[in-house]
């Protein structure tokens, strides 16, 4: 009996290795994956929501343009578009996607103006019909990044928000129960008795026009702040999240655990407020400040693991400018300023205050400086009680670039008032006059040297002192698989919710096959 049972473990021993070594494991169909996010949402609509928890929602369910179309071609030296439509499409709701919806979206979004996220994007372009699968976009001047913008314009159904006034889009019901044409549709959600919505499921939509996603259900986990989140992943009731910030990795590290950096396309920086500070219209004092800043200094003391790097310039040139304390307190000298007094407001944020405390002692090391005030302002009011009211003198905030060669957002004089993001109200018309020859050229390499130029107008005048940039960190179980920017580490997003850009490929479940 002992003999016969050798032979049998013996034998399932060589059939198991034989498969093993001619097949190969492969994803397949089926799975969930749950998502934790600090935050909740409060409307899944792209076009009226900036709620990063929205976006991220929304990105799964709603069609982008470059999803919808089947080619574009352009006129008028790039002033026109004209966009044909894929033939079939419809709505979670089987309705038909045509070309009405996409005239609808960008018009509301014009109506609604600073109230839609998207009004940058579709500011001045005239959206006409041609047909059910034709539209014609007419931009007021030619605009060389138009293209890429476009292909990432979410569009919403016209037959489910047209007959509401685009003010009131706000009030509909659809925000939380979305009619999308994505490659998740909505399926339902769940609050606590106080309203707060913890869960938020998505299946696979049977009907999307795209390659049908691997994964069956995604769902996402809300918590009030990051200690839960993290709880939640160590107990497994989530298997993954991203973050912004700065995640401290050592309580949920192991071999069964994933973590990417993800290069993003953003900067931190401290911006200079030239439209209240009378002391800061002094360019001797900006240039002194910006030679005492030692980034190196700052990266050692708030980043030991590396997770940042050193920037010059708004181009995100990764390099650490030196630093001269003493060409500094000559300039300061030379210039006979005494008894400063700076105030530098700051989110709420871990590594942000951290920053700010390691700039407050290298500036204090100047003489003429008599003392260095720290602002702490929670997240989520930097924008009402903080940009909106112009309510600082310095500010170190962050900068996300849709697009990294388009400086127009945060540099250009007609931006300096809210909405606009020239947090600086920088006004330089040489600068504005590159940034708009930029926004208009498709040469490559002219373009190139236009934006060196422009990038060195803003050096010059140091609107702003460059500090670093800081990846997004996407953290998961290693059941996850198909992560495009872990294939690709040359790969960047612009915006957390581009992680989604390739979710058909993501994948929880493998099967064995033979070759």
């Amino acid at each position: 009996m002992c003999f016969v049972a050798l032979f049998l473990i013996a034998s399932i021993a060589r059939i198991t290795t034989a498969i093993d070594e001619n097949s190969t494991l492969v994803p397949v169909r089926g799975g969930l994956y749950r998502e934790g996010i600090v935050g909740q949402p409060i409307a899944v609509n792209p076009i009226i929501s900036g709620n990063p928890t929205d976006q991220d929602i929304s990105a799964l369910i709603y069609p982008k343009i470059s999803d919808i179309i089947d080619t574009y071609t352009t006129e008028d030296n790039g002033r026109v578009f004209i966009l044909n439509l894929k033939e079939g499409l419809t709505w979670d709701d089987a309705k038909p996607l045509l070309s009405d919806d996409v005239v609808f979206t960008i018009r509301a979004a014009q109506e609604l103006g600073n109230q839609s996220p998207l009004s940058n994007t579709v500011e001045g372009v005239i959206a006409e019909r041609m047909s059910e699968l034709q539209v014609r976009l007419a931009l007021p001047v030619p605009y060389s990044f138009f293209d890429e913008t476009l292909k990432k314009l979410p569009i919403i159904p016209k037959h489910i928000f047209g007959s509401i006034p685009a003010q009131n889009i706000h009030l509909s019901s659809y925000n939380l129960e979305p009619i999308g044409s994505g490659p998740y549709r909505f399926k339902t959600f769940s609050q606590r008795k106080d309203g707060f919505i913890t869960e938020y499921e998505l299946i696979k939509n049977e009907t999307y026009h795209g390659t049908q996603p691997f994964i069956q259900k995604f769902i996402f986990r809300f918590y009030e702040n990051e200690e839960n989140l993290l709880k939640a992943f160590r107990l497994r009731e989530i298997d993954g999240f991203g973050s912004v910030g700065i995640i401290e990795t050592k309580t949920i590290a192991s071999p069964q655990i994933k973590i990417t950096d993800i290069p993003m396309s953003r900067y931190y920086a401290l911006f200079f407020n030239l439209s209240t500070s009378e002391l800061l219209k002094n360019d001797s004092l900006r240039k002194a400040l910006s030679l005492s800043t030692d980034r190196n200094e700052i990266l050692s003391s708030v980043f030991p693991n590396g997770h940042a790097e050193a920037i010059s310039g708004p181009l995100l040139e990764r390099e650490s400018p030196p630093q001269n304390i003493e060409d500094a307190r000559a300039l300061l000298k030379k210039a006979k300023l005494k008894g400063i007094n700076i105030s530098l407001t700051v989110p709420k944020i871990d590594f942000l205050e951290k920053t700010a405390e390691e700039i407050k002692k290298q500036w204090m090391n100047l003489e003429g400086i008599e003392s260095v005030t720290i602002r702490t302002v929670e997240p989520k009011d930097i924008v009402e009680k903080v940009i909106k009211t112009n309510e600082y003198e310095v500010l170190l905030f962050g900068n996300i670039l849709e697009n990294k060669r388009d400086l127009f957002p945060f540099w250009h004089s007609s931006e300096r008032m809210y909405p606009g993001l020239n947090l600086s109200f920088y006004k330089n018309q040489k600068l504005d006059l590159l940034i708009d020859t930029i926004r208009q050229t498709k040469d490559t390499p002219q373009q190139e040297d236009l934006l060196k130029n422009a990038e060195g107008e803003i050096k010059k005048d140091n609107p702003a002192i460059f500090l670093y940039t800081v990846p997004y960190m996407y953290i998961h179980t290693s059941e996850l698989g198909g992560v495009i920017y872990e294939e690709d580490p040359t790969l960047s997003i612009s915006n957390p919710r581009d992680r989604f850009l390739n979710i058909e490929k993501w994948y929880v479940t493998k099967a064995r096959i033979l070759e």
